[in-house]
C-alpha cells in the first residue's frame, strides 16, 4: 500500500510539471500560524486565512466568527547575518565590495491585513497585502532579482457538508462542547476579485536600463516604473477544495485537497508595458491528526504542495506540529528543507503570533534559504458557536 502511494505521488508530480525556472513559490497570502507549522495547512485551515488554503475547510465551522483588525508584518531575519553589515567599505571602489557583502542575501518585507467573517459554511475575507523580495546574485556580473506585489480585493466561498463528523456541538446541559463522532465530507468553492500592482524582473547592477531611460527625458516616476517593468491590473480567480474528516473520541483525522487559482489567475492590464505577474495555479494536498484532551490538544500535519509546480520534489514536502495550552500555543514545522518555530498567546482582546521560518529562494532543494520573521496581531476577534 505504501509503495503504491509513493508511486502515485511521483506520477502526479511528473504529470503536473510545468515549464519555468523555480525560485520562491508565490502564494497570494499565508497564515502566520501555518508558516510556523511548515505551511502544512491544507487539512487544517481553520483560522482567518481559510480561503487562501482550502475553501472546503469552511465545512468545519459551525458558528459565527469575526476578525476585524489583524495586521501582519513579515521581514528578513537579519540577526543571523549581522556580520555582513559590520565595517562596510567606504570611499572610491566601495560599491563592488558592498555588493559582495550582500551577495545572495534575500531581502524581504511584507505587510497586510485580512478582516474575515465566517457564518457556518460561508466565509468572506477582505485583503490588502504588499510584499517585496530582492536578491543580488552572481559575483561576476551582479544581477538583482526583484519581485514586488501589492494585492487588494476580496474572496468569498462556501462549503457543503455530507455528514457532521468532527463538528463541535453543545452537550445535553448546554454547557459542554463536544466533537461529533463519525465522518464528514466537505466540498468547497471560492471566488476572488483583486487588483494587483506588480514588478517581477532581473536587473544588471551596473547596467544602463534605468540610466538610458533617464537620459531619454523620461524623469517622472510613472515612466521610470514602467521602464523597470511595473504594471497593474485586475482579475477574477476561482478555487475548489475537498476535505474528509474521521472523528472518534478525542481524535480527529483529516485529509484534504485544494486547487487554488484554477487555470492560473491572469490580470487585465490597466497600466504599464509588461504583463502583470499572474497568480499561478496550485494543487495542494494534506493530512492532519488532532487529539483534544480538554486542558490541552496537539496537532500533527503534513502537506505536499504545490503538486503541479516544476520545482524539486523535496521542496513540496511540508510538516507541522502544534501544542495548545490555555492561552498559549507552540508551533514547530519543516518546509522545503528548513525549520520553522514560534507560537501564539491569546488574552482577549489581543492575539499575538510570532516566530521564524525559512523559504527556498533558489532553484533546488536546500539551495538558498531566506530566513524570515513574522508578527501577527489580531484585535477584538470573537466567535459564537451555534
Amino acid at each position: 500500500m505504501i509503495k503504491k502511494l509513493i508511486f502515485v505521488l511521483f506520477a502526479l508530480n511528473t504529470f503536473f510539471l510545468n515549464a519555468g525556472l523555480a525560485q520562491e513559490v508565490n502564494s497570494l497570502a499565508r497564515s502566520p500560524r501555518a508558516l510556523l507549522m511548515g505551511d502544512a495547512y491544507t487539512a487544517i485551515a481553520d483560522d482567518e486565512f481559510t480561503l487562501f488554503y482550502n475553501p472546503a475547510a469552511l465545512g468545519g465551522n459551525k458558528g459565527v466568527s469575526l476578525t476585524l483588525l489583524d495586521p501582519t508584518l513579515g521581514m528578513t531575519d537579519i540577526l543571523g547575518d549581522l556580520g555582513r553589515f559590520k565595517n562596510l567599505p567606504k570611499g572610491p571602489g566601495a560599491a563592488p565590495l558592498i555588493a559582495n557583502r550582500i551577495l545572495d542575501l534575500p531581502v524581504y518585507i511584507q505587510a497586510g491585513i485580512f478582516p474575515t467573517l465566517k457564518m457556518g459554511g460561508f466565509g468572506f475575507t477582505l485583503f490588502a497585502n504588499s510584499k517585496a523580495s530582492l536578491v543580488l546574485r552572481n559575483a561576476t556580473n551582479p544581477i538583482f532579482d526583484v519581485n514586488y506585489r501589492y494585492d487588494r480585493g476580496f474572496i468569498f466561498g462556501y462549503a457543503y457538508n455530507i455528514g457532521n463528523g468532527g463538528l463541535s456541538s453543545k452537550g445535553k446541559k448546554g454547557s459542554k462542547i463536544t466533537t461529533n463522532p463519525g465522518t464528514r465530507l466537505s466540498i468547497g468553492i471560492a471566488a476572488k476579485h483583486m487588483n494587483r500592482e506588480g514588478l517581477q524582473n532581473q536587473f544588471d547592477l551596473f547596467g544602463t536600463t534605468l540610466l538610458n531611460k533617464i537620459n531619454s527625458g523620461a524623469t517622472d516616476i510613472a515612466s521610470l516604473k514602467n521602464a523597470l517593468g511595473y504594471s497593474k491590473g485586475s482579475a477574477w480567480g476561482y478555487d475548489l477544495g475537498s476535505e474528509y474528516v474521521i472523528s472518534s473520541g478525542h481524535s480527529t483525522f483529516t485529509s484534504a485537497l485544494s486547487i487554488l487559482d484554477i487555470g492560473a489567475t491572469r490580470f487585465n492590464k490597466t497600466q504599464g508595458i509588461a504583463d502583470v505577474p499572474k497568480q499561478d495555479m496550485m494543487i495542494n494536498s494534506g493530512v492532519a491528526y488532532k487529539q483534544d484532551f480538554g486542558l490541552f490538544d496537539y496537532t500533527l500535519s503534513a502537506d505536499i504542495h504545490p503538486m503541479n509546480s516544476a520545482i524539486d520534489f523535496g521542496r513540496k514536502f511540508h510538516f507541522g506540529s502544534e501544542l495548545s495550552l490555555p492561552l498559549i500555543t507552540f508551533n514547530v514545522g519543516w518546509s522545503e528543507g528548513y525549520v520553522s518555530y514560534g507560537g501564539s498567546i491569546k488574552l482577549w482582546p489581543v492575539k499575538i503570533t510570532t516566530g521564524f521560518y525559512g523559504v527556498e529562494v533558489g532553484s533546488h532543494f536546500r539551495e538558498q534559504e531566506a530566513k524570515r520573521f513574522i508578527l501577527y496581531v489580531s484585535l477584538f476577534d470573537f466567535s459564537i458557536d451555534l
